[in-house]
């Protein structure tokens, strides 16, 4: 596939990137995970312009709106993280819905309600997906519940992603120790603390790319290489994702996934589409699947797990990011073939 395939011809690329490292910090305790390496922001680039595509890279979403008059006939393209604001994953879609671009991944609505993993988590338990149990602690105060909790369990940030905030002090195995995390979380994060059951189990995602023909999807599992059963008593938490202290790899397990639990996440999947691509974590225990959370604009690099399912499938990476292109909405009506027009948001399709 080439830019002839494709209804656009420039991609605005909208991502912030990481370039002073870690400074020595605990990857728990940063706050830029959701940010992109240079690497993959390359990595991007690079098939893109190979696809005969000219692209426009913007670092934030204010750059995107100061020049959103020159992109009336192009397509966004979000690996935007940001940090520090509950609402930073809704910025960049709004920013479009606001000057009428055309945009891969979620609308407004979508982001927000995957972000929250109390609202993802009633969501995919009314598509009859199992979870595990969890509270939300919103202040210090409630905390004095917590000995009522069964251990062990996770304390997370409700709204943070790419296991910001997780160390392996986040499997809990005493109410004290719970408290005193919960507390450190409340204070450091100021958002609500999700506390959840730990569930032992194989550390699997769902992978999706939707498209008007098809959504195409990879079910895939994290294995740590002489040690398959590491997820039993280990979290998957920011230093290792970060670092990748251990051996890795993604394998592909397509056949594993049980008919109901597929029906399931497309029902999820259904209520917050459009999506364009997006990954749903879980564990994979006794034949089932288990819901954590989703992911919309999942990490794409090339050794990702998103990524990785589908070039175990046979895919190439530029075969991965045509396909992730393929998943923009289409063009209105009122569009010519060659791009002229003006553009309607995604928010306004029929």
């Amino acid at each position: 596939m080439t830019a002839r395939s494709f209804d656009f011809r420039d991609v605005v690329l909208v991502a912030d990137v990481i370039r002073d490292g870690s400074g020595g910090q605990p990857a728990h305790e940063r706050t830029d995970l959701e940010m992109s390496e240079q690497s993959t922001l390359e990595y991007l680039i690079d098939v893109l312009t190979t696809l005969g595509l000219k692209v426009h890279h913007y670092e934030s979403p204010a750059l995107l709106g100061l020049n959103a008059a020159k992109h009336c006939d192009d397509i966004v393209f979000s690996i935007y993280g940001g940090q520090r604001s509950r609402n930073r994953m809704a910025l960049v879609p709004a920013i479009c819905e606001t000057y009428g671009l055309r945009y891969i991944g979620p609308d407004i609505y979508g982001r927000i309600i995957c972000q929250d993993k109390e609202v993802s988590k009633n969501l995919a338990k009314s598509c009859g997906l199992s979870t595990p149990i969890w509270r939300i602690f919103r202040k210090p105060a409630d905390l004095e519940f917590i000995d009522t909790f069964p251990l062990p369990f996770v304390a997370k940030p409700l709204l943070e992603g790419s296991s910001i905030g997780i160390s392996p002090r986040n499997l809990v195995r005493s109410a004290h120790d719970g408290i005193a995390l919960c507390r450190e979380l409340l204070r450091a994060f100021r958002q609500p603390v999700m506390v959840e059951e730990f569930v032992p189990g194989r550390e699997v995602s769902f992978n999706c790319i939707e498209s008007s023909s098809r959504t195409i999807t990879a079910y895939s599992e994290i294995v740590i290489e002489g040690d398959p059963k590491y997820f039993d008593d280990h979290l998957f938490d920011a230093d290792e994702k970060q670092y990748r202290r251990l051996a890795r790899n993604v394998r592909t397990i397509d056949d594993e996934l049980n008919g109901q639990d597929r029906k399931c996440l497309e029902s999820l999947l259904a209520l917050i589409s459009p999506f364009g691509y997006c990954r749903i974590d879980g564990k994979h225990r006794d034949g089932q699947f288990m819901f954590l959370e989703i992911t919309p604009d999942a990490w794409i690099a090339p050794r990702g797990a998103f990524a990785s399912s589908f070039m175990n499938q046979g895919m190439s990476y530029q075969q991965v990011i045509t396909s992730v292109l393929a998943s923009a909405p289409p063009a209105p009506l009122h569009q010519s073939a060659n791009g002229s027009g003006t553009m309607g948001g995604k928010g306004g399709e029929a």
